[in-house]
């Protein structure tokens, strides 16, 4: 069932964002989706390699505005407030920053069956770079991180609104808002130039094996339906951003299911997800996969500290859901690190969640006829 995805992933090896590799994966998936008969298109985008520059200049602006706030406190309030801004905005899935760093050419592969899909399929092709901050051992909740990550950054420009008021005096209590975000710059160096990247089986190997059985399992059936393998989502969901730019008169009120890091793990809906701000995925997609009967648990669920494709399609009021699978501390298995093989990849879990998804296409054919 799976086998052919995963000799093609073993064969290609890592897929940075916007990579040579990426590109040979997505052109093989491309092929695929022709032999199953769907009209199919290879869609070319611009798109940063890596999230890790942008982001080290955001932090480096926060970090001179806390220096330099007792010698010009309104210089540093006001560049302070500058760089959150653009940190918010990056979080938020409404890049400016990176848009600089898009020197590299990704792609997306959008496979049709019928010009007026009921559902669409999504997932990545693209796999990350590790970073001890993902060492199995030292994740414990990405979610607290990031929430430590918003409020350094907030705390700088709020010290420097007291500087500038009160006077300098209050500039040292910058200083360790500072120093943490100076620690995530050397680490994200440190992934950059020292680290190696994620061969990727479950991130996201495994949704993108699940979406191309789903689409064969479709192809000859009566309902029409798109599947969507987009890039360069490790480095800012910049394929989500690219498809939903492209076709949104098409998609706008169309259920898209994403699919990731479903090889391990007990498979969860998330009801909410993002960074900052979170989304709510909509009510009534994920009322529609709560009453589905299936012999295996579904949690229901928010996913927070990390995006995901479906993320800046919710921030923009798309009709996105996202199916992934978590462990006991609610994070992906064989994530972002070296352990993230195809050889790790539960094959048992992905069938289910191949179930889960065709049960809830049963239960979705009928309300699309009605509605044609």
């Amino acid at each position: 069932m799976f086998s052919p995805v995963f000799q093609k992933l073993q064969a290609v090896g890592a897929r940075p964002s916007a990579s040579s590799k990426e590109k040979e994966f997505l052109t093989w998936l491309m092929e695929a989706l022709k032999g199953l008969s769907l009209q199919v298109s290879l869609d070319e985008f611009r798109a940063p390699s890596t999230y890790t520059w942008s982001q080290i200049v955001l932090w480096g602006g926060l970090i001179q505005a806390g220096f330099l706030l007792r010698l010009w406190p309104w210089w540093s309030l006001c560049s302070a407030l500058v760089f959150l801004f653009l940190e918010y905005r990056e979080l938020a899935t409404f890049p400016l920053t990176s848009i600089f760093f898009s020197r590299n050419v990704s792609h997306n592969v959008v496979g049709k069956k019928g010009d007026s899909p009921c559902f669409i399929l999504m997932a990545h092709v693209d796999s990350a770079r590790t970073s001890f901050f993902f060492h199995p051992h030292l994740v414990v909740s990405p979610r607290h991180s990031l929430l430590l990550l918003v409020v350094s950054s907030c705390a700088i420009p709020g010290v420097a609104l007291l500087g500038c008021a009160g006077g300098t005096r209050f500039a040292w209590l910058s200083f360790p808002f500072s120093l943490y975000l100076s620690f995530l710059i050397l680490g994200h160096v440190h992934r950059e130039l020292g680290m190696p990247l994620s061969p990727g089986g479950n991130d996201n190997g495994s949704g993108v094996a699940v979406a191309l059985e789903l689409a064969r399992l479709l192809a000859d059936g009566d309902i029409s339906f798109w599947v969507v393998f987009t890039g360069a989502e490790e480095s800012g969901t910049w394929g989500a951003l690219q498809f939903m730019k492209q076709y949104a008169s098409t998609i706008r009120d169309i259920p898209i299911i994403n699919l990731d890091n479903v090889g391990g793990g007990t498979i969860t809906v998330a009801t909410h997800e993002g960074m900052w701000p979170t989304y709510a995925a909509p009510p009534r997609l994920v009322s529609s996969f709560r009453k589905l009967e299936v012999p295996f648990p579904v949690h229901f669920r928010p996913y927070l500290g990390l995006s995901t494709d479906a993320t800046p399609l919710l921030a923009r009021g798309f009709q996105a859901i996202t199916i992934i699978a978590l462990d006991e501390k609610g994070i992906p298995v064989n994530w972002h690190w070296a352990n993230d093989s195809i050889e790790a990849v539960d094959t048992d879990n992905l069938e289910r969640v191949v179930s889960l998804v065709m049960r809830w296409v049963e239960e979705k054919r009928n309300e699309c006829f009605r509605e044609s």
